[in-house]
């Protein structure tokens, strides 16, 4: 049984300020547990033409939504299962993109949208940045999950991006997750020194949702194209990605979809 039951599916994006901080990682393993937990989930994967969470799934990318604008296949093709959750993919290959943004994310609007009608939980995997794609995702989405690590250039990224966002929708929910912590201290004060910045400059604060710990168990699940479930159940690290996911679903039931509309 459920702990908590979203009374609608529940989308959100997973984003950061720069790449390298492991979103995607963080992603499919948010994606493992909820599934585990017996929800029903999907990843939409928007970094166009450097998608890599089917990599992460260690399986090839069966057909992208520029496929399916191009007639090359249909919209069900593009949801492959990946070990019980679904996954589709924006774009697979620079060229691509030569369709527009545009047309890209009015097919993935049809996409979430469909995904709704069968899933939980939607998790939108995104580019680094304040781009098109992560504006989009934004959009899409009811919550935005930071993904957090401990450094000054990135966590003044996310600062930036997190302002931006403020901008145009002062009441957008954000909640952060700190990668790679050292310990559940270190991780501690990397989101209490972010939400000192947060506060003093905007007057916001994002909820904490956890940490996954530097770990070489980690490094290697990557290496093995797995998740940490996957590669190994019995490890605590696991208990981790279980309080972030679980803090994800109590946040499906406060959550209601941001009322205006993102400029992208």
């Amino acid at each position: 049984m459920h702990l908590f039951e979203p009374s609608d599916p529940f989308v959100f994006s997973v984003i950061s300020g720069k790449g390298g901080v492991g979103k995607s990682l963080t992603t499919v393993n948010i994606a493992a547990m909820l599934n585990d937990m017996g929800y029903k989930v999907a990843v939409v994967d928007v970094d166009l033409g450097l998608a890599n969470c089917a990599t992460m799934f260690n399986q090839p990318v069966q057909a992208t939504l520029c496929e399916w604008v191009l007639n090359e296949c249909s919209l069900e093709k593009t949801m492959q299962d990946c070990n019980g959750i679904t996954l589709v993919t924006a774009a697979d290959d620079p060229m691509e993109l030569k369709l527009g943004t545009d047309i890209i994310m009015d097919a993935l609007d049809q996409a979430v949208y469909a995904l709704k009608q069968t899933h939980d939980f939607i998790l939108i995997d995104t580019p680094a940045g304040v781009g098109e794609m992560t504006l989009w995702s934004l959009d899409a989405a009811e919550f935005g999950v930071l993904v957090l690590v401990d450094e000054p250039s990135a966590i003044s990224d996310v600062y930036r991006l997190c302002k931006y966002v403020y901008s145009i929708d002062p009441t957008y929910k954000f909640g952060s997750i700190v990668n790679f912590a050292e310990s559940e201290e270190t991780a501690s004060d990397t989101i209490h020194r972010f939400n000192t910045i947060l506060t003093y400059f905007l007057e916001k604060e994002s909820a904490y949702l956890g940490f996954i710990p530097e770990n070489d168990q980690v490094r290697k699940a990557v290496r093995k194209q797995n998740t940490l479930l996957g590669y190994d159940s019995e490890n605590p690290i696991n208990n981790e990605v279980e309080f972030i996911s679980q803090n994800i679903v109590a946040e499906s039931t406060l959550s209601e979809k941001p009322q205006l509309k993102l400029a992208y």
